[in-house]
């Protein structure tokens, strides 16, 4: 799969670091730029395709319109501070991607990141004759996303399972020490896990190392 580029158009360190936190979860974001202001992030966009950019800060959000008509081929996610009424109503009229209310909550974000992700990968799976269930997976990714999950945690049994040995530990787990306890593959509990925090029930947060990547550690709400 391409990797999906990304651009990001904020001022302030705290919101970039916690964007930044977010972005480590995925494995196929790639981050082209971080630019303070929107002026920037058009001549930037001239020279680097863009798929995503996430829009924050008030001086940058009261040119978005602009913004917009520069990049019209570009999904915006603007970062919003008690807009009004009106505001959210053009944004969705011009296409705005979402919509997320500062100070960005990291799992409202994670979550949007997810469902453009899946629209990518989706947009990027089409082949002719185009088939409905392809297009409402493309229009429609929220929709999408809780019918893998639906799908992901059948086995109530298994589900019972991870959760019970998390609440027992009373600490965060990861997919290959629940693996381990419960005798199945990796690969099988991290996609129970990962299922349990899109619905809520499961928190994740990264352990970092010395060397190598973060290891992701399940812990309940």
């Amino acid at each position: 799969m391409k990797p999906i580029h990304l651009l990001i158009v904020e001022s302030d360190p705290l919101v970039l670091f916690s964007i930044g936190q977010v972005i480590r979860y995925f494995d196929n974001y790639l981050v082209v730029d971080k630019v303070e202001h929107v002026d920037g992030a058009i001549e930037r966009m001239k020279v680097v395709p863009v798929d995503l950019v996430i829009l924050g800060g008030q001086d940058n959000i009261d040119r978005w319109q602009g913004f917009v008509e520069a990049a019209y081929r570009t999904k915006l996610l603007l970062l919003v501070q008690n807009p009004p009424k009106e505001f959210v109503q053009e944004a969705i009229s011009f296409g705005v991607w979402d919509m997320i209310l500062r100070p960005a909550a990291p799992e409202r974000l994670r979550f949007s990141l997810e469902m453009f992700r899946y629209r990518h990968i989706y947009g990027e799976a089409l082949e002719y004759p185009v088939q409905q269930e392809r297009l409402d997976a493309i229009f429609f990714p929220r929709e999408r996303h809780q019918h893998i999950i639906a799908g992901t945690i059948k086995n109530s049994e298994m589900l019972e399972k991870v959760l019970q040995l998390i609440e027992e530990r009373d600490q965060p787990q990861s997919a290959g020490e629940i693996a381990g306890v419960l005798n199945v593959s990796r690969i099988t509990v991290r996609k129970y896990c990962e299922a349990l925090v899109n619905t809520g029930k499961l928190h994740v947060k990264n352990k970092y190392q010395a060397k190598g990547r973060p290891i992701k550690q399940y812990f309940l709400s």
